[in-house]
């Protein structure tokens, strides 16, 4: 075997190992956002962030756009651990 196939071959190896753990995190958050938007109008308002100590906490700093609301790309930064909105 020569070293560009072993090479290809680690990679290939390292990268299904890595992907499902990231597919898994991306789930989750997603379904944090879902339960918390209890209305499904994909928004998370600060009643809904209650439910979610964290989030709760946060809600004014996650709230970027000032509109009242949290919605999936602002809540998204919290899952990330996003230092500018903790």
């Amino acid at each position: 075997m020569n070293s560009k196939t072993l090479l290809a071959t680690a990679v290939a190896l390292a990268l299904t190992s890595v992907a499902p753990s990231a597919l898994a995190q991306g789930d989750e958050a997603d379904k944090s956002f879902d339960e918390l938007d209890v209305n499904g109008d994909f928004l998370i308002s600060a009643e809904e962030a209650k439910g979610d100590p964290d989030v709760a906490s946060q809600f004014s700093s996650l709230d970027v756009n000032g509109d009242g609301y949290v919605d999936a790309k602002e809540f998204s930064r919290l899952d990330r651990g996003d230092k500018r909105y903790q």
